[in-house]
């Protein structure tokens, strides 16, 4: 049986838009909600005027949204500001806080490249592919940080050329996946370096067979292409 929240606020009428997400939110409760569940895709600058005026006037709560404007204003640091929301909703209970204050401290220990991984693969994951390869571009844009391994570059120029998959950017997909195997051999990313770089050529590689299983989501999500860019010729 699933739990049931009752609302202190009232549903707005104009919703906050996070630009992080591509996400518009309607309540206090839905903008607590998201923080707690997708601490990775805010930041600090979400939690700034814009944010303030919306509290303030659509969700009728100025309390709330002068002390995150006092906060804000006073250089309080993204943790606090985030607790202030979040506790107000009376959503999550101190266990449950407890845990989001944990979750934010390692956060801020990452490297700046790592955090932004972690959001680019979030965004990644709920499709927002667009945004998510602007950050993935972003980290490969800034010095290359030997403390973070081979490895996991390889993993952003892999996970970059998934989202270049996902925008049927074959050439570019196959680039990405050359790259990610320079940083780490990997015999699985070759193989999909080759199917983007077919399709890209809208060829048919022989040895791809209608009824095949992929286990690896990745290699299943370049099967799909595949098979649209087929139905496309015919």
């Amino acid at each position: 049986m699933g739990l049931v929240s009752i609302c202190k606020y009232k549903r707005t009428k104009n919703p906050f838009f996070v630009e992080q997400a591509g996400l518009n939110l309607y309540s206090l409760e839905e903008l607590s909600w998201f923080l707690y569940h997708n601490i990775c895709l805010a930041d600090r600058r979400m939690l700034g005027e814009r944010l303030c005026r919306w509290l303030s006037e659509e969700v009728e709560c100025p309390k709330l949204a002068h002390r995150i404007q006092k906060e804000f204003s006073a250089g309080a640091d993204f943790k606090e500001l985030v607790l202030s929301v979040v506790e107000e909703s009376d959503m999550f209970d101190s266990r449950q806080l407890s845990e989001l204050s944990d979750r934010m401290k390692g956060l801020a220990n990452l490297q700046e490249q790592e955090r932004l991984k972690i959001r680019a693969d979030e965004l990644l994951n709920n499709r927002n592919e667009w945004a998510a390869m602007e950050e993935y571009q972003h980290i490969l844009r800034m010095h290359q940080n030997g403390r973070l391994g081979m490895a996991f570059y390889a993993a952003v120029w892999n996970n970059l050329g998934v989202c270049c998959v996902r925008q049927f950017l074959f050439q570019e997909a196959a680039e990405c996946f050359d790259t990610s195997c320079e940083y780490e051999p990997n015999e699985e990313v070759k193989q999909q370096a080759e199917l983007a770089r077919a399709l890209a050529l809208g060829q048919r590689p022989e040895n791809v067979s209608e009824d095949m299983n992929y286990v690896n989501p990745q290699k299943k999500l370049l099967q799909w292409e595949l098979e649209y860019r087929t139905r496309q010729k015919q």
